[in-house]
């Protein structure tokens, strides 16, 4: 073995001991509180106060001119954390999921495997924690939404449709 590369052991362990040896802590129970503000499909039966309307888009909006075989995708998990993110802003703990468009891209006639643009369009609201003791909330799960995009019924339509304005 090389003398330096002894040394140089020999200086690792030497820091490394002194952790080694150190007393065992405790660690008192610790309450968890969640921070994550949950995506529901249905408004809660509880009593809320609404906050208006967050809207997300991520993506990038792509037409029938686009030549590129590789159009970025996203993420569904970037988005709902960015729709979270925006109800957030607004103080709610909840956002009942109103609208999902996840636009897809076909080129020679592949379709990509996760869409080019996803939008999320949501009611933010405030729920007191009696209410969502008493009304728990069923959460979304990023799969459960993929899901729900894969499952619509695929429709071939122009940019122009896929991105008009929905109001």
């Amino acid at each position: 073995m090389d003398l330096s590369l002894r040394w140089s052991v020999w200086l690792a362990l030497a820091l490394v001991g002194p952790l080694q040896a150190a007393e065992p802590t405790t660690i008192e129970k610790v309450e968890v509180i969640a921070t994550v503000v949950p995506v529901v499909l249905e408004s809660p039966g509880c009593e809320h106060e609404k906050l208006g309307v967050v809207e997300i888009t991520l993506g990038e909006k792509v037409s029938e001119i686009t030549q590129d075989d590789k159009v970025p995708t996203v993420d569904y998990g970037r988005a709902m954390d960015k729709l979270v993110a925006a109800a957030q802003e607004r103080g709610a703990n909840a956002v009942v999921l109103r609208v999902h468009q996840g636009v897809y891209f076909t080129h020679q006639g592949r379709k990509s495997r996760k869409p080019v643009y996803v939008k999320l369009r949501g009611a933010a609201i405030h729920m007191t924690p009696e209410a969502l003791a008493q009304c728990p909330l069923t959460p979304l799960s990023v799969a459960e939404l993929e899901a729900r995009s894969r499952e619509g019924k695929p429709m071939n339509v122009s940019s122009r449709t896929a991105f008009e304005r929905e109001d």
